[in-house]
């Protein structure tokens, strides 16, 4: 065969080998235009998911991208009928964001093996372990059984995810995903805002879309600064409009105290270290006192343009005092029920200055969900947890290092990012790849050093009679 034949039989491997994943994307992107037009969302999302699920099985090191994007995609596309208040409908549509997860984890389980996915640090075998033992305790206490699952169902998918990106992540792979596909939701986003923007105008919404645009967008953002790459800076900061347009306070906060936490992890001097972490210090606070966030508030609404723009339910800082409200409802719950809390599932009351006698299964404040619902074990294996992903922090995973630490000053506070399936797998994942590096160079290292101590062996072979 000649070097021409051979080099267009090459090319149409290459061709075919593509052809699939168009078919797929294209037949989506149809489904989706089909969805949107004459409705059946909900047939969307699930063959959405059932196609990723396929690809996950053939290709596992897909499945961190696959669940986090579907989150990513469903919030946006088929958003929670709760999304304008607290006080709204329920918002049944998590349910099927639920059931597609599951669609798809369950394929990267079955690739991989139940055994090697939860083969995982101690303290996140502890942690899935006292996260069990309280919703046992909340199911015979009685929590609502539907509460009881769909909260396990979180920390479980933190535990799930963190095994399969340590055995199966890839990080670059991961990037590139964010880059096309996480660009693209956020595209679909910028649609849907146009198409509600004359009935709402400027407007606040509940959800987790924010928080999720914000994670892809901190790593995306950090990676596109290293490696100098200004089309993935854009596509995070793109990323980043989307909670910006939402008015998610919290979230963009995350974004802005990621900065220069990536700053203070890369520098070597020791003075720039410390004005970095001031600066960070100062950053997160308007997102935890309540003082802070008003004075910050009072300042923008100086600004005409702003004050315009800013919608009613921002202008105050009522969110964060209710967060300290359940926060400190939550410390008498612990001290009536120490170890366990009340158990997952379990409902929370506390008195709100501005809505009155509230209940709900619901937990803001991440800390106070911890507390309520898993108790003072809960809080110690998770504290536990977070020193094992503090103490891999690195220059090399700058981006994954800050986004995890400004999850947890800032993100963590506001919503319980950490236990709530619906960002669970995207802070599983990126604890995941943070230890994948030191745990597939301690591999290699036992590799090398069996490998020395049987040649060495093969060589005293030699001389023995």
């Amino acid at each position: 065969m000649s070097a021409d034949s051979h080099s267009l039989v090459k090319e149409e491997r290459v061709v075919y080998r593509g052809l699939p994943a168009l078919m797929f994307w294209t037949f989506i992107s149809s489904l989706l235009l089909v969805a949107t037009v004459f409705g059946g969302m909900t047939y969307f999302v699930m063959v959405l998911a059932i196609g990723l699920a396929i690809i996950v099985w053939m290709r596992p090191q897909e499945a961190v991208g696959a669940g986090m994007l579907y989150l990513f995609v469903c919030h946006v596309v088929f958003p929670s009928a709760a999304r304008f208040g607290i006080l709204a409908e329920s918002a049944w549509e998590m349910y099927y964001w639920a059931a597609g997860l599951l669609i798809i984890t369950t394929a990267a389980v079955a690739r991989l093996g139940l055994r090697r996915v939860l083969t995982v640090p101690p303290s996140a075998k502890v942690f899935l372990a006292v996260a069990f033992a309280a919703a046992a305790y909340g199911e015979t206490h009685g929590a609502a059984t539907s509460y009881v699952f769909r909260q396990f169902y979180g920390v479980l998918l933190l535990i799930v995810y963190l095994g399969i990106a340590l055995h199966a992540g890839d990080e670059e792979l991961l990037l590139r995903r964010i880059r096309t596909f996480g660009v693209l939701i956020s595209f679909c986003f910028f649609v849907y805002y146009v198409a509600v923007f004359p009935v709402y105008g400027f407007h606040k919404e509940m959800g987790f879309n924010g928080a999720q645009a914000s994670l892809l967008a901190i790593v995306l953002f950090v990676a596109g600064l290293e490696r100098r790459k200004l089309s993935w800076v854009l596509g995070a900061i793109l990323l980043l409009l989307v909670p910006i347009l939402l008015f998610l306070r919290s979230d963009v906060l995350t974004f802005l105290v990621a900065l220069p936490t990536a700053l203070a992890i890369k520098l070597k001097s020791k003075k720039l270290r410390i004005l970095c972490w001031s600066a960070v210090v100062l950053m997160a606070l308007p997102s935890i006192l309540p003082p802070a966030a008003q004075t910050v508030m009072n300042e923008m609404r100086k600004v005409p343009v702003i004050e315009n723009v800013l919608p009613e339910a921002v202008q105050d800082a009522d969110t964060l005092y209710e967060r300290w409200l359940q926060l400190a409802e939550t410390v008498s719950t612990v001290q009536a029920h120490p170890f366990l809390g009340e158990g997952l599932g379990s409902a929370l009351e506390w008195d709100s200055p501005t809505l009155g006698l509230l209940r709900g299964g619901y937990v803001d404040s991440g800390w106070g969900y911890l507390l309520q619902k898993m108790g003072l074990l809960g809080a110690a294996a998770f504290l536990w947890f977070l020193i094992t992903i503090l103490r891999n922090i690195s220059r090399a995973s700058a981006g994954l290092s800050a986004c995890l630490l400004a999850a947890m000053i800032v993100t963590l506070f506001s919503q319980p990012a950490f236990f709530h399936f619906t960002t669970a797998p995207y802070l599983g994942t990126f604890a995941g790849l943070l230890l994948a590096k030191k745990y597939r160079r301690n591999l290699s290292t036992m590799a090398v050093t069996k490998q020395r101590n049987y040649s060495k062996g093969q060589s005293l072979s030699v001389f023995r009679p």
